[in-house]
Parts: structure tokens; C-alpha cells; sequence
């Protein structure tokens, strides 16, 4: 199932995301392997066969992969639509919220306006390579370690959406492997829907955003290491982290 058209269907808002394709389309990775070897978990899923498709590079939704950061957004023209309805002002909004991380006493705030966009963060955060992940549609977030067999990976958006049985998605909530997040509100409930389906490109395996696992492919049934964050805003995470950083849309940080 194509993720950004499904999105749009939801929202009622496809024109205004159509727009974001733009100069964002990239060939398929050469010789990317088709998934294989699914989780017994995927036949029980929707859709079942989504093990089956190569990944849709045509979607627009791009991976941050080269982050830039900053201590705040102030002196730059950031673009409108990750300013998300907060007020405009000299730097990020004091109200806009932030999924917050802390690795070996580094601080950085990933702007959940940012993260609706582009959905996967590549990053490096004191000394650990770090994965942040967010999917609309779901309300859902997930930050893990960014390895694969004990190996540093880079992730990308794979363009299809897959839900899993009910029954997963919530207990992965509860055993505290994804958490809600709203960009407008802050707390959400996550909704066990069509999800966020990520690909590595050291495997070609996909996985579930809203599982933290693997549903295809080599690693099918691994789970990712999950590190600690934190939903708050802006004001309240710089107040807890004076030191922070916080993640810069594109153009300074380099997608997909």
C-alpha cells in the first residue's frame, strides 16, 4: 500500500502534501534485494503481501540522512510547513513539540514538524549512532539503535504501509517499544493503523516502525534496541537541557 497516498486519504490533505514530491523523487537503490523470509506475524497483517513489493522511491517522503543541528532555528528563513502552526518568531517555537534524547550527557530535540515530514532520523548522538522514527498515521514514535546485526545502518522510508494484528501494536505500546506523539497536541494515543514501513539498506529487510522489528527479509524477526526519549516542548526540554542542540529541517540537514 503506497504510504503517502494512504496518508493523503486520511487527512483529506493530498493536494497540499502532492506538493512536497517535488524535486524529492531518487531512483531505486541498484540491486536492492527483494524481502524475503517473512514473520510468521506479516501473513496475519494488512496488507499480507507487503513483503512482496520493492520499495517505492517515487512517494516523497525522504529519510534525514546527514543532520544538521543547531541551538535553536534563529537567523534562518525556515520553511513554513515545519513551523507547524506555531507562531513565528526570531528561533523554534517555545510550544512546538519535541521528541528530546539524551546520550552520554549530549541533548538533542528532534521537532515533531520536522519528524511528519520525513518520518526517519539518521543520527549520531554521543557516539551512538541513533534512529528516530515517527509515522503520522499511527500518532506513533520509536527511537532505537541505529544497528543491524550488531552493525551501524542507515534506514530509509520504504513507501508502504502495513498494519499489524492489534493484538502486536498494543503490546508493543505497553512493553514501551513505540510511544504517541501528536505535532498539534503533544500526547496521543497511538492508533493501530496502516504503519510506517522502514527498510535497511545494509539488508534490504524491512521493518515495522510501530513493532521496532523486523517483518521481512535476513533480520526478519529481530528487534531493535530501544533508547529513551521524551515528548515535551521545545521550552520545557531546553529547560531541562539548557546545553541542547536541536535537529534543522532541510535544507541544512541533507534527505534522502
Amino acid at each position: 500500500m503506497n504510504r503517502r497516498a494512504f496518508l493523503g486519504l486520511l487527512t483529506g490533505a493530498t493536494a497540499g502534501l502532492a506538493g512536497c514530491t517535488e524535486g524529492n523523487i531518487h531512483p531505486p537503490i541498484a540491486g536492492f534485494p527483494a524481502p524475503e523470509n517473512p514473520d510468521p506475524t506479516v501473513i496475519h497483517g494488512f496488507p499480507g503481501t507487503v513483503c512482496g513489493d520493492p520499495p517505492n522511491p517515487f512517494i516523497g517522503i525522504e529519510a534525514v540522512l546527514e543532520p544538521a543541528v543547531g541551538p535553536d532555528w534563529g537567523g534562518l528563513a525556515v520553511a513554513e510547513k515545519y513551523r507547524f502552526g506555531y507562531e513565528v518568531g526570531p528561533g523554534l517555537s517555545e510550544d512546538a513539540y519535541v521528541v528530546g534524547i539524551e546520550r552520554n550527557g549530549v541533548a538533542r530535540a528532534y521537532p515533531l514538524s520536522i519528524l511528519w515530514w520525513h518520518e526517519v532520523v539518521n543520527d549520531t548522538l554521543g557516539g551512538d549512532p541513533v534512529l528516530v522514527t515517527y509515522c503520522p498515521i499511527c500518532q506513533s514514535g520509536m527511537v532505537a539503535e541505529r544497528r543491524v546485526g550488531g552493525v551501524e545502518a542507515l534506514f530509509q522510508v520504504s513507501g508502504h504501509l502495513w498494519q499489524p494484528p492489534a493484538i502486536y501494536g498494543f503490546a508493543s505500546v505497553e512493553a514501551g517499544r513505540t510511544f504517541g506523539a501528536s505535532a498539534s497536541s503533544g500526547d496521543a494515543d497511538v492508533r493501530n493503523s496502516g504503519n510506517l514501513v522502514l527498510y535497511d539498506e545494509a539488508t534490504g529487510s524491512y521493518w515495522s516502525q510501530l513493532l521496532a522489528k523486523a517483518i521481512c527479509g535476513t533480520q526478519s524477526g529481530e528487534k531493535l534496541r530501544i533508547l529513551p526519549s521524551t515528548v515535551a516542548t521545545w521550552g520545557e526540554w531546553r529547560a531541562a537541557y539548557p546545553e541542547t542542540d536541536a535537529l534543522l529541517p532541510p535544507p541544512w540537514s541533507k534527505t534522502a
